[in-house]
């Protein structure tokens, strides 16, 4: 490279030249989002509130169940009504309110490690919205993109430097980090299981030839910050380090089941999802703090009873595992499994044996992490219709979730211009935590 200062380049040929760094730039766009990094505010010594008990959680699966499952046909059986009732019989299990259907008989055997809320209710019957709201406990707002419960997990507990990123989630669409900045964006796996593109070094390049092509970006991204400003460099280059940590990380193998025992994969029966399954434990046992695995199917406007009866054996049996298993590596205690969808679906059955959107009344089941098994919380009445008690409210859950992992529920952050929360602290909605879950 010739003495003296750089010729100044555009934007384009800027990113033309980085190309040069070749795999690198393919693997950091998985947590590349379109939002800067965060402002995360001037108040950074304000006391933490929320938690009234010691926060034991440290990591967090969510099992998010896409499309919106029906209550009625998987923890909230409804056998004695004609009109609304699945035609499934309902297990009687160790604890006497926890009565699933019978296509979950692991579940069964799990009832004491579980919580389950049969009370969840919102105004979000649309699939998009009420994705949002349960991905990251506020109303959709045109204006502001908040961050998913995920992200805040990677923020409150993510660890600097890791070599893994610190969300993961395998299949689906990613939920952004929003104003907590795009170093808290999910690393997305769209095809779990199979090799994952860009990870490794392209055909002929060593680490030697990369760590030049890196030398070259960064001098070109000097003089790009010098006439464009550093803050977007500074998010940039945080990508490419981050990237390239994990590219030459011997961790990067957790993505990959081949070396389970196959009493392992046994234990979690078959299926992507049970894969899935299996990698979110290796992540969670390697150092992720959160990992999301999606099961979708479920939008049963027609063909419910069938369609319902294939997902329930598809999470079943996994579910179960990854408490058995999390058990035994000593990780239950310090991991949140939370599994739930969107909204729950109509107890009236259309023309189509099929159930359509309902925000009315859902369930939620959470174990490990703190969670108090063993119980139910909240009850509909004989036709699955309306809620007679307890009712917990997306913002609820999410400031039962800031209890039980130590969330800084009053740092405030901002986006906009404008304050924002980790958690919805709205006069109007009043959220508050259900302490039912873990006293």
């Amino acid at each position: 490279m010739a003495n003296g200062p750089l010729v100044s380049i555009k934007r384009r040929d800027f990113l033309r030249a980085s190309a040069a760094a070749g795999g690198i730039i393919a693997t950091s766009q998985f947590w590349w989002g379109n939002d800067l990094l965060a402002q995360d505010g001037k108040k950074d010594e304000e006391k933490k509130t929320g938690a009234k008990h010691v926060a034991k959680c440290k990591q967090v699966i969510l099992l998010w169940m896409e499309g919106a499952p029906s209550q009625l046909d998987t923890f909230d059986p409804k056998p004695d009504s004609k009109d609304t009732g699945s035609p499934w019989k309902q297990l009687s299990t160790e604890v006497p309110s926890f009565t699933p259907v019978e296509n979950l008989p692991f579940m069964a055997k799990a009832a004491k490690d579980l919580c389950l809320i049969k009370s969840m209710t919102s105004n979000e019957g649309n699939h998009s919205r009420g994705s949002y709201l349960l991905h990251t406990g506020y109303i959709p707002n045109p204006t502001l993109k908040h961050p998913s419960l995920g992200s805040i997990v990677s923020h409150q507990l993510g660890k600097k430097d890791f070599d893994l990123p610190a969300f993961v989630k395998l299949r689906g669409g990613p939920f952004g980090a929003g104003y907590l900045g795009v170093e808290n964006n999910p690393f997305v796996i769209s095809n779990p299981g199979a090799r994952i593109e860009n990870l490794d070094y392209a055909t002929g390049v060593d680490k030697a030839r990369m760590d030049k092509r890196m030398k070259l970006v960064e001098e070109m991204e000097k003089d790009f910050a010098k006439s464009r400003g550093n803050e977007a460099v500074e998010a940039h280059r945080a990508m490419y380090e981050k990237a390239r940590r994990l590219m030459d990380s011997p961790l990067k193998a957790k993505f990959y089941i081949a070396d389970e025992p196959q009493e392992m994969k046994d234990l979690y029966g078959k299926g992507k999802f049970a894969e899935s399954c299996i990698i979110a434990r290796r992540l969670i046992e390697a150092g992720v703090s959160c990992v999301e695995v999606v099961l979708g199917g479920w939008d049963t406007h027609d063909d419910n009873f069938v369609r319902t009866k294939r997902l329930c054996g598809d999470f079943d049996q996994a579910f179960a595992a990854l408490i058995t298993d999390l058990k035994k590596r000593g990780l239950f205690e310090t991991t949140l499994i939370v599994w739930m969808g969107e909204f729950g679906r109509t107890p009236r059955i259309s023309a189509t044996e099929g159930r359509d959107h309902w925000p009315n009344n859902f369930c939620a089941v959470l174990a490990g992490g703190g969670v108090k098994g063993g119980q139910t919380i909240g009850e509909t009445d004989d036709r699955g219709m309306t809620i007679t008690k307890d009712p917990v409210r997306p913002q609820d859950l999410y400031w039962t979730m800031a209890s039980l992992m130590g969330w800084d529920t009053a740092k405030e952050f901002e986006a906009g211009n404008r304050p924002v929360w980790l958690a919805d602290k709205d006069s109007k909605i009043n959220a508050k935590p259900v302490e039912k879950v873990y006293s």
